[in-house]
């Protein structure tokens, strides 16, 4: 993302600024000299972020998810069964901090849209000949508020094998956990936008992400400027500058037509000339609207979730 001195444009055209590690392991590699050494149980995750992401669509539809993993570092697979322990305790600590450190704002997930598989405590069971087990929930993502993301912390506590020892660097994971309709992901903006006064146009390509709101509508965001307006470049010096609007773009689910366009930042926004069409099989986004001084044309074309 790239970052700007923005101006802000209002109907009066007024300018503002705007705007540890375990011994052999480190590299997240096993199966290898040293890996015995250090016999482990570890909650992984791909990129060895201490997160795991789940982005389920708006649908009522009750998911079984395989929500952390439970690793063995060993070569040597175990002979018998092993129990892991694990809490969430100190699930809302974990995501605290995660939130501090990373920009985030997660919320811990409650405890009325998930339910864990097994009985308590919460334990993992490693069969005899295997590398890991998985916790397990059960969740339902048309119960989910579109515009939160929700988390959970997992921490190992203990495991019945005494000759493995906690991981140092993995023993915490947080899951998260969002719902998204088929319009959301990240888009490459084309198109065109005038402006009735001759001062300003559109900044083209960008990157806008659109996010879920509802099954049927998203929130505009630009990805590409890290900016949650529309913005325009003025035609003159290039500066950026912020409109003030912040679209909603409202789907009917059956045709992909849209059906209507919000403002997140003024409910009382008047669009003239909106149409548009989201096309599932090339996921792109026809979209046109005139408000005010802006008269837009554009078309989004999918890039990658958001």
């Amino acid at each position: 993302m790239k970052k700007y001195s923005i101006l802000l444009l209002s109907s009066a055209v007024l300018f503002l600024s705007s705007c540890l590690k375990d011994k052999a392991v480190n590299d997240r590699v096993y199966g290898m000299d040293g890996a015995d050494e250090a016999k482990l149980v570890e909650l992984p995750n791909s990129d060895g972020t201490h997160l795991q992401t789940f982005a389920f669509d708006f649908e009522d539809k009750v998911l079984d998810v395989d929500v952390v993993e439970v690793r063995l570092t060993s070569n040597n697979l175990p002979t018998s069964d092993v129990t892991v322990v694990l809490t969430m305790a100190n699930s809302q600590t974990l995501i605290d901090d995660y939130n501090t450190a990373n920009g985030t704002s997660y919320d811990i997930m409650p405890a009325n849209l998930y339910q864990l598989v097994g009985a308590a405590p919460l334990t993992v069971v490693i069969p005899a000949g295997q590398r890991s087990a998985f916790v397990k929930l059960k969740t339902n993502a048309i119960n989910y508020d579109p515009s939160s993301t929700y988390a959970i912390g997992f921490k190992l506590v203990s495991i019945s094998d005494a000759s493995f020892s906690l991981s140092g660097n993995f023993n915490t994971l947080i899951a998260t956990f969002g719902a998204k309709n088929q319009y959301d992901g990240r888009y490459t903006v084309t198109g065109s936008c005038v402006d009735a006064n001759g001062l300003y146009e559109g900044v083209y390509p960008t990157e806008v992400d659109l996010a879920t709101v509802s099954g049927n509508s998203v929130l505009y965001y630009n990805y590409e400027i890290d900016y949650p307006n529309y913005l325009v470049a003025n035609i003159a010096t290039g500066g950026l500058a912020n409109t003030g609007i912040r679209p909603v773009l409202y789907f009917d689910n059956a045709t992909g037509q849209l059906t209507s366009l919000g403002d997140a930042n003024n409910a009382a926004r008047v669009y003239t000339g909106v149409s548009g069409s989201y096309n599932a099989s090339s996921k792109t986004i026809i979209l046109n609207w005139v408000a005010g001084r802006w008269n837009v044309t554009e078309t989004y074309t999918y890039k990658e979730p958001r």
